[in-house]
């Protein structure tokens, strides 16, 4: 499989140094992060492939946003990183039977214990690392957290997965359920 390095400046770089500008190419070439790669790399990534802007309205919101946010210093305290992990799952009931994959971005705090970013706006969350997280297996609803795997996503999934996710944060504020 063809892989393809995301730098921290939201370039897509060939093994040899040099950009890729063909986006189409390398849609499918597995993921390599580069050190310092962030949630703000992630976003710079998106605005400057027209391709990713035309796959998915998220992207849009997520670009334009971008020029209005802070520069810096947006980390908020406990969260040590994000992680874009993968989960293979295979249900049996209710019938017929069926394999989903799918993916979830979550934060992971400086004591290792998961996070929900959910309630964190995007722009408070921009200058976090984003790492590959684990493969998880779910079979017939039985978590089995020893078979544990490196998540290995290409650069359709990468997007996507992270631009799902992002699009629930985009909630106003008077749209949150009050107790």
């Amino acid at each position: 499989m063809d892989e393809i390095i995301l730098n921290s400046e939201g370039l897509l770089l060939r093994h040899d140094g040099t950009q890729e500008t063909d986006l189409l190419c390398v849609l499918g070439a597995r993921v390599v992060l580069a050190e310092g790669y962030t949630l703000r790399s992630f976003i710079k990534m998106l605005s400057l492939n027209e391709l990713f802007l035309r796959l998915s309205p998220f992207a849009q919101d997520l670009s334009r946003g971008l020029a209005g946010w802070p520069e810096s210093g947006c980390i908020p305290a406990g969260i040590a990183r994000l992680e874009l992990s993968k989960t293979v799952a295979i249900i049996g009931h209710p019938a017929p039977p069926r394999l989903d994959i799918y993916h979830a971005l979550r934060g992971v705090g400086t004591d290792g214990e998961d996070i929900e970013i959910k309630p964190y706006p995007v722009e408070t969350l921009l200058d976090l690392p984003v790492v590959l997280g684990p493969l998880k297996h779910v079979i017939f609803g039985d978590r089995m957290d020893e078979f544990r795997f490196q998540t290995v996503c290409n650069l359709f999934e990468f997007q996507e997965g992270i631009g799902w996710q992002l699009a629930f944060h985009g909630a106003p504020v008077e749209c949150a359920l009050r107790r």
